[in-house]
């Protein structure tokens, strides 16, 4: 099996089965030019590579990328018994930053946005069932979009979330506030076929049906709370708060993360809220 077939059966995306193509074949060419064979190269010597990158004016960040290609082609050469070891697997970039979510919402603030909305607004209750979605369960939008009637298990009080190739899947606990809304939602589309909440209108129903309405939606949530952004910043509010209250692998899971280092950059906004306290309480200031 060649690597862009491996690739493949992970079933990556063309772009992404040609990035990691190209990217491996970048570093293979390196490997010739310094004579050194795939199967046997070193930690040490990735090093050099990371240093010969740095050379170029290859930034952090691609770098980084290119470390997680190799860290597959490693997975594959093991694969094929032609390895019996990563060298990338415990390589990272140090300083490299990663982008966290700002203006975080208290769990107070969303349970407040969802018994607000549906009582101050006109709307229909599929859209506070999945505000209810991402306040309670942190699903993302793209989630709900494929969400189907059959992932609800009522009577276990249950929501099971598929997973992609950047997410796992998940089976979630619905809060007692959102069960009699999905009841009376449910048994009023107990025909419905494919994804759940998408609109009945006139004319064919697009794929990007339910995004329109999600962003529609959060038009509406920022008349009850300007400091509303997007789903992003309620899904990363959520996280923030759950890691405030449960092991940080429990909250891997219940986000759906795939790696735990994911998870764990959210841990840097409770650091951030507790400097912001300290700051304005502490007994010296």
């Amino acid at each position: 099996m060649t690597f862009t077939a491996y690739l493949q059966q992970k079933q990556y995306s063309k772009a992404t089965v040609s990035r990691y193509t190209e990217g491996v074949e970048n570093f293979l060419t390196w490997l010739h030019g310094e004579d050194i064979k795939p199967e046997t190269f070193t930690y040490t010597e990735l090093l050099d590579f990371m240093r010969y990158c740095q050379t170029k004016g290859i930034s952090k960040r691609s770098v980084h990328n290119i470390l997680c290609m190799v860290r597959h082609y490693c997975n594959y050469l093991t694969g094929e018994g032609k390895r019996t070891d990563n060298p990338a697997a415990g390589v990272f970039i140090k300083g490299l930053i990663r982008k966290l979510p700002t203006n975080l919402l208290s769990i107070e603030e969303l349970e407040e946005l969802y018994k607000q909305y549906s009582v101050q607004l006109n709307v229909d209750s599929s859209k506070k069932i999945m505000l209810g979605l991402m306040i309670y369960q942190g699903v993302t939008v793209g989630e709900i979009m494929r969400l189907q009637r059959h992932h609800f298990k009522l009577k276990d009080g249950k929501v099971f979330i598929n997973g992609t190739k950047r997410t796992n899947e998940r089976l979630l606990n619905l809060q007692a506030v959102q069960i009699t809304e999905l009841q009376s939602y449910l048994n009023a589309n107990k025909f419905r076929e494919g994804a759940l909440f998408r609109e009945q209108i006139k004319k064919p129903v697009s794929e990007s049906n339910i995004n329109n309405r999600l962003q529609y939606m959060f038009k509406q949530l920022k008349q009850l709370n300007p400091k509303v952004i997007n789903a992003k910043q309620i899904r990363g509010s959520v996280i923030t708060a759950w890691l405030r209250k449960n092991h940080l692998r429990q909250v891997q899971y219940m986000a759906g993360h795939k790696y735990v280092s994911s998870t764990m950059r959210y841990q840097a906004n409770n650091l951030d809220d507790l400097k912001s306290e300290l700051g304005q309480h502490h007994p010296m200031k």
